[in-house]
């Protein structure tokens, strides 16, 4: 059940409300706080029944999250790490508490003050005793250091918005706050918008950078930000009571530190499978098809990094035999994680004024504003196409493949000297928009290339059916189709995904498609000039549309290389189709999995430490599934 935790969580918070509640009427009790009324008959003993005291809380909740969600709309992001301001928020705590106590519990002040005191020395003795209950039987909180698994959890970051497009990003600042490498604090002192490739540096960049590198704009430094805060199962929520799944974000201890080190990853190849890390793709060979090891199967514990990778018997030549024959399954992400895990390409409304547009249309399409695309309704077959070109800044004008790039990793400080920028071709995108409709007719296309294919899904605006098609030099081919609301007249929030091999439809929050339609990858791998060089699209043939909120997104790259953020193949020009033969036959690395182990990966793949480098994570380090993010306020909400 992987809503099992955030039921967990709900039942918990309903519980305390009903907890706060007795301890309320208890105080009065205590406090032997009395009816308001006449004096002519002695007045009972209690001022409030516990119904009311329920109520009292209830309001007082509501009305805390209420200045919460106004404070954090006017008080900058970097005030809320402050000291002051967190003394405010609690002397704010106070001062609402003992206005609903005078107002609603007790008719005098001197009460008032008195009932608040009993009050807050029960619920702090009840909280104390409460969160070391749960966090010994249900669940823990930790804290994100370092940036692995970026951009699903962010580690200690920046905040940084680019001046000349106004994207808003985090970099990684993680050697800043807790220096590993270096052993002391380096300060991240520039990064590229991953947006429009705007160089920035803050004012600690040394003058040699700016010599370097003159159209950098400088900013001041935003600071440091926490990392995330998220809780994971333990006790009858952990790992020993809720067998992890494939894809589950799982914490656990170190296995070779000196000292108890936790670390955040994703699991991604279950006990006995061998795992193949390709073109930026996870394959399995399941066990029952899988390779066997004596000596694996008779050794359960490791002693260091080298022995465990000994016994994954990495590029073992049979497995690799295998994967050529294409006995391996690619793994395929569900549509919750493919959108927590995806990286920004590029976001239209975020436009840099000095660069060529990368939305351009064919006759018909016209530009309204610099954010939003329309077209008229029109008869005819003709399909008139708006489509996305890659054109960095440094290429010379000349359209490029989309690479792994992550604005995350883009900082510069310590031993990081250069931006991890483009390293390796991306073929999985995600295209979004939001599409207004006036008059319910003709047909709405979106569009992704990948290699010599071409994949579309296509609505038939007047009955709201949407087809999957996958365009070859030989034809097109339909996958499936599906009823959609898409119908009527209005403003719709698409989604079109082409990850791990499998084509994902979103309609506002619905998906007509389910998990989505798998398909056989193409026999040529690698980029096509043809079509890569045009990655995304939208058509439209007798339709009157207006398109805006345009974003393309890449998906995570899992990098086979052995030093992680080096290309899997190098020397590639990414502008030039001529060097691209190598990435038509990208490496491959395979890793047994043995007895009683998981391997796992960190989602931010060009900057993790994982089981590609000290091998596959014993079972009994497993603590739990980390499942929800509590703080800071916007990153609030479930993982997935």
């Amino acid at each position: 059940m992987p809503y099992l935790p955030v039921l967990v969580l709900g039942l918990l918070a309903l519980v305390n409300l009903f907890v706060a509640a007795f301890l309320l009427w208890l105080s009065c009790k205590i406090c032997r706080v009395r009816r308001a009324g006449s004096s002519a008959a002695p007045p009972p003993p209690v001022a409030i029944r516990y119904r009311r005291a329920l109520a009292v809380v209830l309001g007082l909740w509501v009305c805390g999250l209420v200045a919460l969600a106004a404070l954090w709309l006017i008080v900058p992001r970097q005030l809320w790490q402050d000291v002051t301001f967190s003394a405010f928020i609690l002397l704010l705590h106070i001062v609402i508490l003992l206005a609903f106590v005078r107002l609603f519990v007790c008719p005098t002040l001197g009460r008032t003050v008195l009932v608040a005191v009993v009050f807050q020395v029960l619920a702090i003795a009840y909280v104390v005793g409460f969160v070391f209950a749960v966090s010994q039987t249900l669940t823990s909180g930790y804290i994100q250091s370092t940036g692995s698994m970026a951009e699903t959890v962010w580690g200690y970051h920046k905040d940084v918005r680019c001046p000349t497009c106004g994207f808003d990003f985090p970099i990684n600042c993680s050697a800043e706050v807790d220096p590993v490498d270096m052993g002391r604090p380096t300060p991240t002192f520039a990064c590229v918008c991953p947006n429009c490739r705007q160089r920035i540096h803050f004012p600690s960049a040394p003058s040699s950078f700016t010599q370097f590198f003159p159209d950098s704009a400088m900013i001041d430094d935003p600071g440091v930000s926490g990392g995330d805060r998220f809780l994971v199962g333990r006790g009858l929520l952990g790992a020993d009571r809720i067998v992890p799944r494939r894809f589950d974000l799982v914490a656990h201890e170190y296995p070779y530190a000196k000292q108890s080190m936790l670390y955040l990853k994703r699991l991604a190849g279950l006990p006995g499978e061998t795992i193949a890390i390709s073109g930026g793709e996870l394959y399995v060979l399941r066990p029952d098809k899988g390779l066997v090891y004596e000596e694996v199967e008779a050794h359960q514990e490791v002693k260091d990094p080298q022995e465990a990778r000994t016994l994954a018997h990495e590029n073992d030549p049979e497995a690799l035999a295998r994967f050529e024959k294409g006995e391996f399954e690619i793994l395929r992400k569900s549509p919750e994680q493919i959108l927590a895990m995806r990286h920004i390409v590029y976001d239209n409304d975020h436009r840099h004024d000095k660069q060529p547009p990368r939305w351009t249309g064919e006759d018909g399409w016209n530009a309204a504003g610099d954010h939003r695309f329309q077209i008229a309704a029109g008869p005819g077959e003709r399909v008139a196409w708006l489509r996305y070109r890659h054109l960095l800044p440094d290429n010379g004008g000349k359209p490029a493949l989309i690479a792994d790039l992550t604005g995350y990793n883009t900082y510069q400080g310590g031993m990081h000297r250069d931006p991890l920028l483009d390293k390796n071709w991306v073929g999985d995108l995600i295209l979004e928009c939001e599409a207004t409709i006036d008059n319910p007719q003709g047909e709405l296309t979106l569009e992704l290339s990948r290699g010599v294919d071409r994949f579309r899904a296509r609505w038939d605006l007047a009955s709201g059916v949407c087809t999957l098609v996958r365009v070859h030099k030989d034809g097109e081919k339909e996958l499936e189709s599906k009823p959609t609301a898409m119908n009527r007249k209005g403003a719709y929030r698409l989604r079109f995904a082409n990850v791990d091999q499998r084509l994902c439809v979103w309609v506002n929050d619905e998906r007509p498609f389910g998990e989505g339609v798998a398909y056989t990858a193409a026999k040529q791998l690698g980029p096509d000039a043809n079509n890569d060089l045009e990655p995304a699209g939208i058509a439209a043939r007798g339709a009157g549309v207006e398109v805006s909120k345009l974003k393309l997104f890449h998906d995570v790259y899992y990098t086979a290389g052995q030093i992680p953020n080096e290309p899997d193949v190098p020397g590639i020009d990414f502008a030039d189709p001529s060097t691209w033969d190598d990435l038509r036959k990208p490496p491959v690395r395979t890793f047994y999995v043995q007895p009683n182990h998981y391997f796992v990966l960190g989602d931010n793949s060009a900057e993790s430490s994982d089981s590609r480098s000290w091998g596959s994570l014993p079972h009994r380090l497993l603590l739990g599934r980390a499942f929800f993010v509590y703080y800071p306020l916007k990153r609030v909400g479930p993982l997935h």
